[in-house]
């Protein structure tokens, strides 16, 4: 079974050059990038659905304590989920741990860090 498997694999190989020229190296590469770009985009997607409302289309309203972006720039990440999570009810915003998946949450903090270095507030983090 084993040596069927191998014979498989290597008559295969050929193949997954035509299909990926660039090597696993440029595969490992490009799925790294995207998968931020992506959450990015849906967070502004969702951001644009959910949270537009009081905090402006693409998170610019006028008021600096609703545009989200400026009054982020200088909290951290434990800040966003719990002020998400548990809202602000004396400001008018529900809580929406029940509401949100975590991993809806993180797309929100994704785009809002982008516009945040988009915007001058943040710099980027150093790659290590």
């Amino acid at each position: 079974m084993r040596r069927a498997e191998g014979l498989i694999t290597l008559m295969l190989a050929p193949l997954a050059v035509l299909v990926n020229p660039g090597g696993a190296a440029a595969s490992a590469q490009s799925a790294a990038k995207p998968a931020h770009d992506s959450a990015v985009e849906a967070g502004h997607l969702l951001f644009n659905s959910q949270c537009a409302h009081c905090h402006g289309e693409d998170a610019g309203a006028d008021d600096p304590y609703y545009n989200l972006p400026q009054l982020m720039s200088d909290k951290d990440d434990p800040f966003f989920f719990a002020t998400v999570g548990n809202g602000l009810p004396d400001k008018g915003m529900p809580p929406w741990k029940a509401i949100l998946k975590h991993r809806d949450m993180v797309n929100l903090l994704a785009y809002l860090r982008s516009l945040e270095r988009e915007q001058g507030l943040i710099e980027d983090q150093p790659s290590h």
